[in-house]
């Protein structure tokens, strides 16, 4: 279903996708959202004619030629991310925003925003800028504030973590990543989210299987439930996520990413995002990692 929301914004209800698609620009066609969103459903229809390769590992998968761009998209996302643990599932809602983008670019738009559930897409041209709310876990408000501009290097912001559509390996409560794309953008948070974990009674683990007959990760051991832990644990979660993302930032994978769990995070570069104005949250997020 595609919703009208307003002049140049639609809303995408189908299957298993709920999309946002916003698009600006003078010489932009009146129906170009209404558009853009048609195109996104037939990315999804090609996706789901190879679904079982998109859920392979991606070592498996030979010859891309022989498959739709979105998928030829997704592998290379995650073989960039250089996590061989992840499938090009963990790229699919960055690829597909970042598709539907360029579409939108392509029909002449001078800065579209692909919000494909919660995974973002950027096109902007020379004098455009978006701002990204980032928020240190689902339900709750953004704490901070990326500003994005032309020429930032910045094309997707995608986020992972505990209470997202997928599982997650890690206690990060939100992984906030900018990246180039937004596919290699969510590959990275993916990596990066799974990545915050430390061993405690009160992580509860099982099988991804368990959970999903379906995943694409059968086999893994994913996040179930997690309780009240010691600060030394979430430190020591917070560490093993930190240098993941600082291995990331330093291969020039990524511009930037924000990580928290719960109320203590820390950020890569120190001034990723800026605090949001008059944003109020129960209990103030501790900033106090310290990378050691």
């Amino acid at each position: 279903m595609i919703e009208l929301l307003g002049p140049g914004t639609v809303r995408l209800d189908y299957g298993p996708t709920q999309m946002v698609i916003q698009a600006v620009g003078p010489d932009l066609p009146e129906t170009a959202a209404q558009d853009a969103a048609r195109y996104a459903m037939e990315l999804i229809n090609d996706l789901a004619g190879v679904k079982a390769v998109a859920a392979s590992s991606q070592h498996a998968i030979g010859d891309l030629c022989a498959y739709p761009e979105v998928l030829r998209r997704m592998v290379t996302a995650v073989r960039s991310s250089g996590d061989a643990d992840l499938t090009p599932m963990a790229a699919v809602a960055g690829t597909v925003a970042d598709l539907t983008a360029e579409y939108l670019q392509s029909r002449g738009a001078a800065k579209a925003i692909v919000n494909n559930g919660g995974d973002i897409a950027l096109r902007l041209i020379t004098g455009y800028s978006a701002q990204v709310g980032v928020a240190p876990a689902i339900d709750i408000p953004p704490t901070h504030i990326l500003s994005v501009h032309a020429g930032d290097g910045i094309g997707g912001v995608a986020t992972s973590g505990l209470g997202g559509r997928s599982f997650t390996k890690g206690i990060a409560t939100a992984a906030v990543v900018a990246a180039k794309t937004a596919a290699l953008a969510d590959a990275c948070a993916t990596s990066i989210g799974n990545a915050t974990f430390a061993a405690h009674p009160a992580i509860k683990l099982v099988r991804a299987e368990a959970v999903d007959p379906l995943t694409d990760i059968a086999g893994h051991l994913v996040v179930r439930e997690v309780g009240p832990l010691p600060p030394e644990i979430i430190q020591e979660a917070l560490l093993n996520g930190w240098r993941r993302a600082e291995e990331c930032f330093r291969l020039g994978l990524i511009q930037g990413v924000a990580l928290f769990i719960g109320n203590f995070g820390v950020m890569i570069p120190e001034n990723f995002a800026t605090p949001a104005r008059d944003i109020q949250i129960k209990e103030g997020l501790e900033w106090k990692f310290v990378k050691s």
